[in-house]
């Protein structure tokens, strides 16, 4: 084999090792995901609670984003992909439906919530709210949304909070603290299984297709 066949050839194997380590790496990032989807049971209703871990980020700016109605998480990439942007940024957020992050330093941690209208209250609520104080509250009605709120973690903070997502589904979230061994934030969270006769926007509708 020639000088320039052996430089084909290792080109070629390199690019064959880093697309399996880069299958390999998505691989283990969907280890988040819950075992069942957020959306289902009766419509209208809400489905499972569902209890998993905001990862902190590793490196700065490398922050993963859930989608709380599909669970499906995505890094973020770096402010200057945007070309520090702050719009360019949150229309990545909204095209993509994700919702909320964790932000973890030496001293606490927070959740940061991302185009959601989100209202805290007390913690009773999470077992006493109903689907229909949910539909009724004009806080959560559409058309009020957040581009990013900070829940930080704390003993005299709120820690349960209803909301909605800028797809328009309606739930109710708890923020459990500090994960461990693994480090980030874990939340508990409850959405309404939109009912037939609701108005489902397209972006959430073809979400809801492939649960």
């Amino acid at each position: 084999m020639n000088a320039k066949n052996c430089f084909v050839a290792v080109i070629v194997l390199n690019a064959v090792l880093l697309a399996f380590a880069a299958s390999f790496w998505q691989t283990k990032r969907g280890a988040n995901e819950p075992s069942q989807p957020a959306l289902t049971g009766p419509s209208g209703k809400f489905g499972p609670t569902i209890k998993t871990v905001l990862p902190a980020a590793e490196t700065e700016g490398a922050t993963d984003l859930l989608d709380l109605e599909t669970g499906r998480t995505l890094l973020q990439p770096s402010f200057e992909y945007f070309n520090s942007r702050a719009d360019a940024l949150m229309a990545w957020i909204r095209a993509n439906g994700l919702d909320i992050s964790c932000s973890v330093w030496s001293g606490g941690a927070a959740c940061v919530t991302c185009d959601m209208t989100i209202v805290a209250v007390d913690r009773k609520c999470w077992e006493e709210t109903t689907e229909e104080e949910l539909r009724g509250n004009p806080a959560l009605a559409p058309g009020q949304h957040s581009p990013r709120k900070l829940l930080v973690l704390g003993l005299d903070r709120p820690d349960t909070y209803m909301f909605r997502t800028g797809e328009g589904t309606l739930g109710m979230l708890r923020i459990v603290g500090l994960s461990h061994p693994r480090r980030g934030v874990t939340i508990c969270y409850k959405l309404i299984n939109p009912a037939k006769s609701f108005s489902v926007p397209p972006v959430a509708a073809s979400k809801l297709s492939k649960l």
